[in-house]
């Protein structure tokens, strides 16, 4: 595996992303009384990292502009959508639940695209980013067709899915290189 060497501001900003993201994991387990809302609230923000993290690729060296292209408008759109969900909570937990649903169809939809766009990383690499894609899209789909089915549940997967993610930026971060080595390998090969 191919791992790439991050730069200061990449690894400061990979681990305060990665920490926010289990501070709010941990939130969503310990207070599940706060309501639907609170939680949606919560991955909101959780998607604004998400966002964040994916437009702060524009800054690595090496990637391709259409690899740069793609993180950015998928992270833009997180952004967005994230930003609707905080600031107009009063169109209801169905809205905000929609909000969420899109993002999570985007960010999954942009996962899965990049993992067969990336035809020379490897096989692990591109099955965790389309299993990743494939994990948003289902999720997508049980907020908008099964709200009111165990929330609690879709509460506890959602947090576990922000610990892994935070665990991994914070690793990333700590050690100063990230799997996008491959990404940046396979994204070469392809322009020669």
């Amino acid at each position: 595996m191919s791992l790439l060497r991050q730069s200061g501001w990449l690894r400061a900003l990979e681990i305060l992303t990665g920490l926010l993201a289990i501070v709010f994991a941990v939130l969503v387990f310990a207070f599940p009384e706060w309501g639907i809302s609170t939680l949606v609230i919560l991955l909101s923000v959780g998607l604004f990292f998400i966002g964040v993290r994916s437009i702060a690729l524009l800054g690595v060296k090496g990637l391709t502009k259409g690899i740069k292209v793609l993180n950015a408008i998928t992270g833009i759109i997180s952004l967005i959508l994230a930003a609707l969900v905080v600031v107009f909570p009063g169109y209801g937990i169905v809205t905000l639940l929609t909000f969420v649903s899109l993002a999570l169809v985007v960010h999954g939809v942009g996962r899965m695209f990049l993992a067969y766009a990336l035809k020379e990383t490897t096989s692990l690499t591109r099955g965790l980013m389309a299993a990743v894609g494939v994990v948003d899209v289902i999720l997508s789909i049980v907020v908008l067709f099964l709200p009111g089915l165990a929330l609690l549940v879709f509460a506890s997967v959602l947090a576990v899915l922000l610990i892994v993610s935070g665990a991994e930026m914070v690793a990333s971060g700590v050690i100063g290189r990230t799997w996008l080595g491959d990404i940046v390998d396979a994204a070469m090969k392809e322009m020669q």
